[in-house]
């Protein structure tokens, strides 16, 4: 399955008042060519009494990509990119990927240790227990549903920052990364967190044994 990123709806999430995010964000997507793009106004949901500061905001972003894929306006494929989000030096938008493809994370992030990774081919890792939701390309229908789930029964029953949930869904589906990362999570740009550190670098192969 060959798939042009320029030619596929791209929803990018975006607070408000982040306006130099968001000038940034339409500056680079109209740079590269991408022909649909969409900004979704985040949304801004307080979280439970006691929780840390630096996850204060979970319930409102995992909100706002909830929204984004339940709403079908905007079919499959389809590109959700957080605000923060920064193309690397390796971005392409033509991308070549096998036809059971059921997502494929553009953006991957180190904060978990214990990640999992399998050599699909010459360009493609198998992922498991990445925590990084800045830049996901949604191929099947099954699995935008089920992420969507997820993210409903993260932040609204087990008060948890739904990247948990999505991290636990890889690897019972075939949901790739390409070798080198696309984008990154971009400390310039204004965030709860300061991410590029852990996002901006390449995932090493593990030899993961996957369900």
């Amino acid at each position: 399955m060959i798939i042009d990123l320029r030619e596929i709806p791209v929803v990018w999430i975006n607070l408000d008042s982040a306006t130099k995010n968001a000038e940034d964000m339409q500056e680079r997507l109209t740079k590269h060519g991408f022909k649909y793009t969409y900004r979704k106004s985040a949304c801004v949901i307080d979280p439970p009494v006691g929780t840390p500061k630096e996850i204060a905001h979970y319930k409102g972003c995992g909100q706002s990509h909830i929204d984004i894929l339940d709403d079908f306006v905007y079919p499959t494929p389809l590109l959700i990119l957080e605000d923060d989000a920064e193309f690397t030096e390796h971005f392409n938008p033509i991308i070549e990927i096998p036809d059971d493809t059921d997502g494929v994370y553009l953006g991957v992030s180190h904060g978990n240790v214990y990640y999992k990774t399998a050599q699909l081919n010459s360009e493609y890792l198998k992922i498991g227990g990445i925590l990084a939701t800045h830049a996901i390309l949604y191929i099947s229908q099954k699995y935008r549903q089920i992420m969507s789930s997820a993210a409903k029964q993260f932040i609204n029953q087990f008060n948890r920052p739904w990247d948990l949930g999505s991290a636990s869904l890889q690897g019972h589906m075939n949901v790739y990364t390409p070798n080198n990362p696309f984008f990154y999570q971009a400390n310039a740009r204004e965030s709860a967190n300061k991410w590029e550190q852990i996002t901006k670098h390449s995932l090493e192969n593990r030899n993961s044994i996957f369900p």
